[in-house]
């Protein structure tokens, strides 16, 4: 066999079957698990939340200070059905202008979207942050929510994923008004068309912020976001996707990628986006990654080995639907994967391991900070089977 063929060869062979095992000999990553709290919360935030310069987290019922992480009360999150809380997300944001974070948050079967007011320095023993509702957005049936800056002006916009698929497609700007109060003004992008699984970023390449969702894409107006409604492109199916989709130019070509988990089934992708047909409608090869774990719900694209470039992050959302999901039983893992674009190939490193509901999974959020300034980013987690920090103890 030619040498050239034998190369094609093994890059057909790696396209098809997805990411290798980490290779033997080499340093790996040396990682620590610490859970904060047992419970069904599955939303976090990571913020500087006292102004003592450190990173705390913020997740469901309480906060957990830095350096420590002491559990401090926060809220009252309310439980539903078998195994759920009604977080779905959250956001830290100064919502009342007053210079500190606040939490924001929405629930599974809630509409409206609440923020729990900081108390501010000596006022944290004192019970419960005060709670105060953003908005109604008329939502009921979410799958999770972002808070990103879709329009590039340095606020940042909140959107809801929901999952029924006549739900309305719908952005909620910020906007700051009179004594620095935040109110969220909003705009529809289509009265009826959502789906399970988000992401945002340029699918077409004309320098505007699209919306990728379970049924295809929202194309931003020319005008901005906020001139009209979306023009809607039904260019692929990603059934259950996950939260975020994450759109980057993985190969190089100048055209973005999609990469994106089965929430509720086995298999992570990634879409190769090729030359775009005559009437402009985008056109997409789906790659294998990695098929051997289940309800690969939440993505993060972080540097954790400090390569200088990002790596996918995903796992297990354990009990992502109380049991009734394939592989629901298997274990919990939590994995990085590197992306070698000249190869085209995607390499697994396993980052924890552990029996079902017995050690960290991932709900619906994947924060990656470097918590402790030791100079390499460490993963939190929330989830069925508790909160957790991964600690990364370098090579």
């Amino acid at each position: 066999m030619k040498l050239t063929h034998l190369i094609l060869f093994v890059l057909a062979f790696a396209f098809a079957f997805g990411a290798t095992a980490q290779p033997k000999g080499q340093p790996q990553l040396k990682w620590r698990v610490q859970q904060l709290h047992q419970d069904n919360n599955e939303g976090l935030a990571v913020g500087d939340i006292n102004g003592d310069g450190k990173l705390d987290i913020t997740s469901g019922d309480f906060w957990y200070q830095a350096p420590d992480f002491v559990q401090r009360p926060l809220r009252k999150v309310s439980p539903f059905r078998d195994d759920y809380m009604q977080n779905c997300s959250e956001h830290l944001y100064d919502l009342d202008g007053d210079g500190d974070l606040d939490v924001l948050s929405g629930g599974f079967t809630l509409p409206n979207v609440d923020w729990f007011e900081n108390p501010g320095a000596g006022n944290y023993d004192k019970g419960l942050w005060p709670v105060h509702q953003l908005v109604d957005t008329g939502v009921s049936q979410n799958e999770a929510s972002f808070l990103h800056d879709i329009d590039g002006d340095g606020t940042p916009e909140f959107m809801e994923n929901s999952y029924n698929a006549k739900n309305p497609m719908q952005i909620f700007r910020l906007v700051r008004g009179d004594y620095g109060k935040v109110s969220a003004e909003k705009h529809v992008v289509s009265h009826s068309g959502n789906g399970h699984g988000m992401g945002l970023g340029d699918v077409n390449g004309d320098g505007k912020q699209d919306i990728v969702f379970q049924a295809g894409w929202y194309e931003q107006p020319s005008a901005g976001p906020f001139s009209g409604p979306w023009k809607y492109h039904h260019d692929f199916d990603l059934p259950h996707a996950s939260c975020p989709i994450l759109i980057l130019d993985l190969n190089n070509d100048g055209r973005n990628d999609l990469v994106w988990g089965d929430g509720h089934n086995y298999g992570l992708y990634w879409y190769e986006q090729l030359e775009p047909q005559s009437d402009g409608a985008t056109t997409w090869r789906q790659r294998l990654i990695d098929k051997q774990f289940s309800q690969g719900h939440a993505l993060a694209w972080e540097d954790v080995d400090n390569d200088g470039q990002p790596e996918l992050i995903t796992g297990k959302r354990y009990y992502a639907h109380s049991g009734r999901d394939p592989g629901a039983n298997d274990e919990i893992t939590i994995q990085y994967y590197d992306w070698n674009p000249e190869r085209g190939t995607w390499t697994k490193h396993l980052i924890s391991q552990a029996p079902a509901g017995k050690g960290p999974g991932i709900g619906l959020q994947i924060r990656v900070h470097d918590l402790d300034d030791n100079g390499w980013k460490d993963i939190i987690v929330p989830g069925k089977s508790g909160t957790h920090i991964i600690w990364n103890n370098g090579k």
